[in-house]
Parts: structure tokens; C-alpha cells; sequence
């Protein structure tokens, strides 16, 4: 049952355990006497220093101590008491002849809470403890209470732990982050924020031919195979996933192009270890296209009161999206804007060659689009590193309208045992220009 709320149930003590501290012990045989008859149970200490040990051990609900006693007085011992844990919360009443004030002062910061002047009045000694008595009482139930509403705090905060971390698998922490929430409970409609990231689009090439050969159940199965073995390689790097679209992979990258650029690399270099596994359970390999954009995105939430959800919203998404698609066209693994080659901190680290410039629908001006090649297979990527020099020429001498001189460079680099499917490409639209004499129009990417 929870404490929250409930009343404070100490009741006024009819007997309480009280220990007695006095180097003389006729006044402890007074003290034992006149509690005793009033219904009290008495301990007696004939020294500050065994007034101590009794209070470690029995811990009684008051003490009253002699300031004047041997070796540690009542100060020292009240001291002594105050310092210890157990002992700390015992309420300490000074039993003394005259005391001035600033002995009292001093009583008082050693840990005394009240005072008895010799001889002690009966009735003042047990009203004095019953008093002292019914505060003990509140005192140990408000502890009590306290140490049970800390224990269902606790297990609130494990709770609480738990529905985090569930919710962490639909809404990603670093998009919390990013809009400054600590929690998914402080997320409200319309929150957003105007950030620079990276944005990632993957896709499985011919999915929709795969998919059909499969049942429903296989098909989750193989997914949920993909997307996590490709999922680390995106966390690994800094960035999160926004969200699947099928087989798709939408991802941000905070940290940048270099981050988003790395994750894709190593994502498409995993491939042929995927397949290697599928051929050991006799599945088709797969083939997976990237496309990578950098820019100003509208991170937020939309929706309704009843349901919402995070996204982001603006061109370079789009275009993330759109260069993507561009790699079914050319038969590239990974292709660029050029806003990530300008965003890299060292673009030595990466291969990549000029590939086109494309008009998106909607658009007035083409946009510079570059293939990196760094995850290519390994032969692959050798011919590519080889040519690449001519294979950029080829490209400016066709933007430039030489088409014969660009249809004779690719015709040089081409490799007739394994044809790319890029230059496949550029020596067709060579060999149209030439008939048209002037070149083909920018291609339009679908969007």
C-alpha cells in the first residue's frame, strides 16, 4: 500500500525506554525510581563513557545526562552521541544543578534538546519524558514512512527506467536531445528545432521481386535479419534511425557528413558477408543502394493531441531521398551531393569521382552529384580508383558538348568482360548527342 498519503499514526507512549547517566548513583537510584513507578523502563550509565556504549546497544528513546561526570563529561558524551548514526536522533536531556547560558549554548550545540535542574521534580522528570517520548514516537514513524516512500520511489524509478527504455525504441534519445527533452513525456505538438545534419537513405534493390517469393512471416523475418545487422554500423557512427519505410533506412547523423559517409561504407562492405551467410541457407544475395545529403532540417512533432510523431522536414531530405533513388539509375552502391564532399573534415579519406548533374523535379538548377566508392567490392573498386581520372573527363568533356572525346574515353576505360553500368550510360547518351548534336537533357530524378 502506498505512504504517500497517509497520516502520521504515532500515538503517545505509555512507557518509554530511558537511559540514565550520572556518576552518582544515588541520583540514578532517584531517577530509576521516579520513572520506574510512572511505567518507564530505566538503563543506567555511571560514566559519559559507558552511557555510550549502553545507547550503541540498546538504543533507548531518551537520555538523560549529567554535565558534571569523570573523564567524558556530559557535553563530550552528548557530543559523542550526536556524532554516530545510530545514536544521533536520541533526544538528550541534561540533568545539572545551575548552568548559565552559555553553558546552555554549548548543551545545545553538542546535541542537547532540553534540561533538569537538581533535585529533580518528579512531576516536572515524567511530564519531561512523556513529552519527549510522544516527539520520539512522531519522529520514528516520519522515519519509517520515509524510508517506505523511498523504496516505492525506488521501484517508481525502475518502472520508470523501463517504459524510458521501451519508448527509446520508438522515439529515438538523440532526437530527444536534439529538441533539449529529457524524456518522451516532455515531447508536446509542434516542438522543433532548425539543426544541421547528415541524412542517410538505404534501399534493397529489387525488394519488391524478393518480397513476392517469400510469405508474410518470411518477409519479416529476412527485415528484421537486414535492418539489424545494418542498424549498429548507423549507431556506431553517431547517427539514429528516424524511421523504416519498409525495407528502407532513413538515419540522421548529428555529427555530420563524415559520420554519415562512414556508415554507409561500412554498410555496404557488410553486404557480401550478409550474402555469404544467406548462400549457407540457400536465400539470394542482395544488392543495397545509399544515398547521402547534408543541411538545414526542421526537426519536430506533428500529428494530433491523440497521436503524434517525430520527423523531419525539409529540401535536403528530399534530396537524401532522391540520390538514393539515382543509384538504380547509374548501378552505384553510394552517391553524394556535393554539400557532403563540402562538409568533410578530410575528404582524402574517401574515393569518390563526379558523376552527373541532375535537375529533381520541381527544381530550376542541376545539382552536382558524385559517386563515392569506397564500399565497392574490392576488384570493383580497383578499376575504379584506376580510371577515375578519365572517367571525370569523360564526364566535363560531355558537359562540355566534346561528345566525341568523351565517347572515346569511355570507350578506353570500358571493360567489356564486366561493363558499368555508368559508363554504359555515358557512351549511350555520347552516341545520342552526337546524332541530336547537342546533349541530352540533365536527368530528371522521380520525386
Amino acid at each position: 500500500m502506498s505512504t504517500r498519503n497517509a497520516p502520521v499514526r504515532a500515538h503517545i507512549r505509555t512507557s518509554a525506554r530511558v537511559l540514565a547517566a550520572d556518576d552518582d548513583e544515588q541520583v540514578l537510584a532517584v531517577l530509576s525510581a521516579i520513572l520506574g513507578s510512572a511505567g518507564h523502563t530505566v538503563l543506567l550509565a555511571k560514566s559519559g563513557e559507558e552511557c555510550v556504549r549502553v545507547a550503541q546497544s540498546a538504543l533507548p528513546d531518551i537520555i538523560l545526562l549529567d554535565v558534571n561526570m569523570p573523564g567524558m563529561d556530559g557535553f563530550a558524551t552528548a557530543e559523542a552521541l550526536a556524532g554516530r548514526g545510530e545514536t544521533r536522533n536520541i533526544p538528550i536531556v541534561m540533568v545539572t544543578g545551575l548552568i548559565d547560558g552559555k553553558d546552555r549554548v554549548r548543551a545545545l550545540k553538542a546535541g542537547a534538546v532540553d534540561f533538569l535542574s537538581k533535585p529533580v521534580r518528579p512531576d516536572e522528570l515524567v511530564a519531561k519524558v512523556q513529552s519527549l517520548a510522544r516527539l520520539k514516537a512522531y519522529h520514528d514513524e516520519m522515519q519509517s514512512q520515509q524510508v517506505g516512500l523511498m523504496a516505492e520511489i525506488e521501484g517508481k524509478e525502475d518502472q520508470l527506467k523501463a517504459a524510458l527504455d521501451i519508448s527509446a525504441r520508438f522515439i529515438p534519445r538523440e532526437f530527444l536531445r536534439c529538441l533539449s527533452k529529457k524524456s518522451i513525456a516532455e515531447l508536446a505538438l509542434g516542438d522543433q528545432v532548425l539543426s544541421d545534419m547528415a541524412i542517410l537513405f538505404s534501399d534493397i534493390r529489387s525488394f519488391t521481386a524478393l518480397s513476392e517469393k517469400m510469405t508474410p512471416r518470411d518477409n519479416f523475418r529476412f527485415l528484421n535479419s537486414y535492418l539489424g545487422r545494418m542498424n549498429p554500423f548507423i549507431w556506431e557512427n553517431g547517427g539514429y534511425i528516424d524511421k523504416y519505410i519498409g525495407d528502407a533506412i532513413m538515419a540522421l547523423f548529428p555529427s555530420g557528413a563524415g559520420s554519415a559517409l562512414d556508415a554507409a561504407i561500412a554498410m555496404l562492405a557488410y553486404i557480401p558477408i550478409y550474402n555469404t551467410h544467406r548462400a549457407a541457407f540457400g536465400y539470394a544475395p542482395i544488392r543495397i543502394g545509399v544515398g547521402v545529403n547534408t543541411g538545414p532540417v526542421m526537426l519536430g512533432v506533428i500529428g494530433h493531441e491523440r497521436f503524434m510523431q517525430g520527423t523531419v522536414i525539409s529540401d535536403a531530405v528530399n534530396l537524401a531521398s532522391r540520390l538514393e533513388g539515382l543509384t538504380k539509375i547509374y548501378g552505384a552502391s553510394l552517391i553524394v551531393s556535393n554539400h557532403v564532399l563540402f562538409g568533410l573534415e578530410d575528404p582524402n579519406r574517401y574515393h569518390y569521382r563526379f558523376l552527373d548533374r541532375v535537375r529533381l523535379k520541381g527544381k530550376e538548377d542541376t545539382v552536382p552529384v558524385y559517386e563515392v566508392f569506397n564500399g565497392d567490392p574490392p576488384e570493383l573498386f580497383e578499376r575504379k580508383k584506376r580510371t577515375q581520372e578519365a572517367f571525370e573527363r569523360g564526364v566535363y568533356e560531355y558537359h562540355a558538348g566534346n561528345f566525341m572525346r568523351a565517347a572515346k574515353l569511355f570507350d578506353e576505360i570500358r571493360d567489356p568482360e564486366a561493363p558499368e553500368k555508368t559508363i554504359e550510360i555515358y557512351r549511350t547518351r555520347c552516341r545520342r548527342s552526337l546524332a541530336l548534336g547537342s546533349a541530352e537533357p540533365a536527368v530528371e530524378e522521380l520525386g
